[in-house]
């Protein structure tokens, strides 16, 4: 599938606007049109192991429900808002949404999630850890944003729905079908939809440095010799007083500890990390479709090793040719590949990768 591409100035987003301000992409898609319908999102909302809730405020008292819900949990007047997470794993034409924005990397997208919104209604005033793109895909959505917000920032547990208080607005943007606003970590918003909407959020989130520092420290620890100490005798002095740490013990023990770390810490344990999920993907022991992508869930990540490419998968690492780089960028991409058009090696790597669930068949859609 063809990824659309938002019209505006990626180099100029990335040095003025990325992590820093909102920006509103007027006409970012001109002539989109919704992928799907307020009833097909309601129809997967209803199904096992969807992420969905519905908001809604009753006397402005905030309510939240969570999926999987019935037919009848849609009939429902007043304002109200269906949230479903991951639709892009569930809808081929929405996963092609991330293309919007292809010049981000990979690695830092999470997913889209699509919201419908009855007239008036909207999530309350909040604020995300994520960068989002906030696409208008049906009606129109007036949103509201205001200043940075941190976890010093007073919240309100709303029946579940982590609020802030409603802050001061600095500014207000109006999106019809084919604008998007970009709202970066941090920053206060409040959506209101005008008539019946739907938006999808475009979300890419960074990984906690917790992890980051887990991970790197648990590669170096496999690489350390056993019962190797900390050598300390160039800040050894002699001891006045019994059980001080001085300041030249905490300098040398940390000294072994960066260089422990610039010594022994290889370069696989980031992007390991970051290909890895949580998802139990089903073996497939059938034979290997004519035309395959990969997995929306999974995230497919490569370095380029002059003589080789480093390729990580589901937290597995793997050898191809430096010459393999349009196979990996493509399947990386979310396009289709053809088995017909790969070499032998690359046809060997995606049978395996077809057994283990990584890949699967790509859904053509030839209504048009």
């Amino acid at each position: 599938m063809i990824s659309p591409r938002f019209d505006f100035d990626a180099k100029l987003f990335l040095h003025e606007y990325w992590q820093k301000r909102p920006l509103l992409i007027k006409n970012a898609l001109p002539g989109f049109q919704s992928p799907i319908s307020p009833e097909e999102l309601a129809e997967l909302a209803t199904e096992d192991g969807v992420d969905s809730r519905i908001v809604s405020r009753v006397m402005h008292q905030w309510q939240l429900e969570q999926g999987p819900f019935a037919d009848v949990d849609f009939l429902r007047d007043g304002e109200w808002s269906l949230l479903v997470q991951r639709v892009n794993e569930w809808f081929p034409e929405v996963d092609a949404l991330r293309g919007c924005v292809d010049f981000l990397p990979t690695w830092r997208f999470d997913d889209v999630m699509v919201s419908y919104a009855s007239d008036g209604a909207g999530v309350g005033p909040h604020f995300d850890q994520c960068d989002v793109f906030l696409l208008q895909g049906a009606g129109q959505r007036v949103w509201k944003v205001g200043a940075w917000c941190d976890a010093a920032t007073p919240a309100i547990d709303a029946d579940g729905l982590t609020l802030i208080e409603e802050f001061d607005t600095d500014q207000v943007f109006l999106l019809n079908p084919g604008d998007a606003l970009y709202i970066p970590p941090g920053y206060a918003h409040w959506g209101t939809a005008v008539g019946d909407s739907m938006t999808y959020s475009v979300g890419f989130r960074a990984p906690r440095l917790a992890d980051l520092v887990a991970r790197l420290c648990d590669s170096v620890i496999e690489s350390l010799r056993e019962g190797l100490l900390l050598e300390d005798s160039g800040s050894m002095r002699v001891q006045p007083r019994p059980g001080e740490i001085t300041d030249q013990h905490l300098a040398n023990a940390q000294t072994a500890v960066v260089n422990a770390i610039e010594a022994l810490g290889d370069t696989d344990w980031f992007p390991e990390l970051l290909s890895e999920t949580d998802d139990d993907l089903p073996i497939n022991d059938e034979p290997i479709s004519h035309t395959v992508a990969l997995v929306p869930s999974q995230r497919l990540l490569w370095r380029d090793k002059n003589d080789h490419i480093a390729v990580f998968l589901a937290g597995r690492k793997y050898h191809l040719l430096a010459s393999d780089v349009a196979f990996l960028t493509t399947l990386s991409s979310g396009q289709g590949l053809t088995i017909r058009d790969v070499t032998a090696p690359q046809l060997e790597m995606l049978k395996e990768w077809w057994s283990l669930g990584l890949i699967e068949e790509l859904q053509i859609d030839t209504s048009h």
